[in-house]
């Protein structure tokens, strides 16, 4: 798996860091596991993690309606953007939305109800995960559909939220590989907060609808909610914005075992934002890489036909 990763870090235009552990075990993959990376949207996994802690401490409640205004839309990933002003999600609607869709102006909200950007930092020290750091809120202008235009005062950056677009300067969040890949494993060894809010994490991951990354040499993935026994299941979150892929999940395969991993490809010169990128085509090498590393049946490791080693 090290040649690989090798292989694939000096054949790319930026740098690639990956942890992934097999939970329970001491077996585990690291490659640049502790330097510091853009996450991207999966630092999205982490401020769910703040919400439920939060509301444990009884500051926040999951069914509290909080109204969507027309200055809370933002652009890039999601549907809240297109949606008219005035709907009452709750604040597990938004957390919802944030994880599956990776709706940005959900995120928002998200970190508007942690208290801000150092509050939600603090929250994350308080669990453990100090490592992992939200810089600020996003700040794509919102598409036109149902929001007032706006002065496109923003210059072109790392607006990081996903699918691209002007923001300002500056990543959004960073982390260490091994600190993504920690929580994650934490989350499904129901060790976040307490037992019932990991399990609550966990099932949002395992419905995340985006797999063209890790997932993506996959021959089949079991489906949320059934036991793997063909296919393996994933529970994951993705991030892009130009110039970086990012994923953080768990990989559950026949038999019960679990593979905890966090992989980021960054400071790509592939600023492009489709499933053909390099960045994407990176990712995929690695699932593959670690799909077969720790499949153990039944039948032969499941990936397409012709996936290059």
């Amino acid at each position: 798996m090290l040649e690989l990763l090798g292989r694939l870090n000096s054949g790319c235009s930026g740098r690639l860091g990956v942890a992934a552990r097999r939970l329970g075990t001491d077996d585990e993959v690291n490659w640049h596991a502790e330097d510091s990376f853009r996450t991207a949207s999966t630092v999205k996994v982490a401020l769910h993690a703040a919400v439920m802690a939060r509301v444990r401490s009884g500051h926040l409640d999951l069914d509290r309606r909080i109204t969507l205004h027309a200055n809370d839309l933002v652009g890039g990933a999601g549907v809240l953007n297109v949606v008219r002003p005035g709907i009452e999600p709750t604040l597990a609607d938004l957390c919802t939305l944030m994880i599956v869709i990776s709706d940005n102006t959900a995120t928002n909200m998200v970190i508007d109800l942690l208290g801000g950007v150092e509050a939600a930092n603090r929250t994350l020290r308080d669990l453990g995960f100090g490592e992992i750091v939200l810089h600020r809120r996003l700040a794509y202008p919102p598409p036109p559909l149902v929001a007032r235009p706006r002065s496109p005062n923003n210059r072109p950056g790392d607006g990081a939220g996903d699918s691209g677009g002007d923001g300002p300067p500056g990543a959004f969040a960073t982390a260490t590989p091994a600190s993504l890949c920690r929580l994650v494993g934490a989350i499904a060894e129901g060790t976040v907060v307490d037992r019932e809010a990991s399990e609550l994490m966990f099932d949002t991951l395992a419905h995340q609808h985006f797999h063209t990354g890790i997932a993506r040499s996959f021959l089949g993935l079991t489906e949320p909610g059934s036991v793997p026994e063909m296919w393996p299941a994933i529970a994951n979150k993705t991030g892009e914005v130009p110039g970086c892929r990012a994923e953080v999940g768990v990989i559950t395969f026949p038999g019960g075992t679990k593979t905890a991993y966090a992989v980021i490809a960054d400071d790509l010169a592939d600023a492009t934002m489709t499933p053909l990128s390099e960045g994407d085509e990176l990712l995929g090498r690695v699932g593959a890489g670690l799909l077969r590393r720790w499949w153990q049946g039944p039948g032969p490791v499941p990936l397409r036909s012709g996936w290059p080693d």
